[in-house]
């Protein structure tokens, strides 16, 4: 689920040091009140333990060593801006902020409309990106919500990330000014249609290259299950392929079926720009049935 490992190295200055006689990071279940979920593979691995709350890390540094951490700080925070519908109730272009927690298996996202008015100000539902104050986000859905680390996290987001955002928002709007609505695009005639096929899939063959690369067999046949059931009828749908492999694995438990990191898979996926996502999706979607009956 998690690269245990690194957290271990990452909280280095948290650990605290552990007195049981027999030394043995695998067998403290009794001692720690805990049950073992990933055993020590080696003397410089860590040995994990979880409780309802927390996960416990058991590693040996200078002596038999503890790091105890709590599943609710163990968030992830993604910002997206859609300029394209998706399907929501909002005019375009808007802001997601997604939150999800592997641990405890939640998720939450909220949704604020961007607008820039008569003088050039960017809004984002009821505040400026100049004003650097967060609007309401209450995530009641989540049990951390009032976690002190977390609002942290959601300030950074807002304050840091957010107005990396300003050049797409500011190009959003000044194109939508130049063309107005929406038009039906037409590609030309059938040589022209011919050779935008071509380069599609001459893109699509460089990514699936690299996209090999990236993921070993079982990420990508646990890409592929989930990609059974999950239809990308419009171009902008195949933007964002790990939030639908992240439900999945949270409500079948696909990392622990795969055998594979699962915390991982996401990290990887959340890096995917959108020509690799498609290729991902063409290489591992199932042919609509017409399509393999031919």
């Amino acid at each position: 689920m998690y690269d245990w490992d690194a957290l271990w190295h990452e909280h280095e200055g948290y650990r605290t040091g552990f007195d049981v006689q027999h030394n043995d990071a695998n067998q403290l279940a009794d001692e720690l009140s805990a049950k073992l979920t990933k055993p020590a593979q080696h003397p410089t691995d860590v040995a994990v333990y979880e409780t309802a709350d927390r996960f416990i890390l058991a590693g040996h540094a200078d002596g038999l060593q503890l790091l105890e951490v709590f599943k609710h700080g163990l968030f992830d925070i993604t910002l997206r801006l859609v300029s394209e519908d998706e399907g929501q109730p909002l005019p375009l272009p808007y802001v997601e902020i997604h939150v999800d927690n592997l641990a405890t298996e939640e998720q939450a996202v909220w949704r604020g409309v961007v607008r820039r008015d008569e003088e050039g100000r960017i809004w984002i539902d009821s505040r400026t990106l100049d004003e650097q104050v967060m609007p309401a986000m209450p995530f009641d859905e989540l049990s951390f919500t009032d976690n002190a680390r977390f609002r942290d996290a959601l300030h950074r987001v807002w304050n840091e990330d957010l107005p990396t955002l300003r050049p797409l928002i500011e190009a959003w709007f000044d194109h939508s000014a130049l063309t107005g609505a929406a038009e039906t695009h037409h590609y030309g005639d059938e040589s022209r249609v011919q050779q935008i096929c071509d380069r599609y899939a001459e893109i699509v063959r460089r990514e699936q290259a690299t996209l090999s690369r990236l993921f070993a067999d079982a990420e990508l046949q646990l890409i592929a299950h989930v990609l059974q059931n999950v239809r990308f009828e419009e171009a902008a749908s195949c933007r964002g392929v790990w939030l639908a492999v992240e439900a999945c694995m949270i409500d079948e438990e696909l990392d622990q079926h795969f055998k594979l990191d699962g915390e991982a898979l996401l990290g990887k996926m959340k890096t995917l720009s959108y020509a690799q996502e498609v290729a991902l999706i063409e290489a591992l979607s199932p042919l609509p049935a017409a399509s393999a009956a031919e």
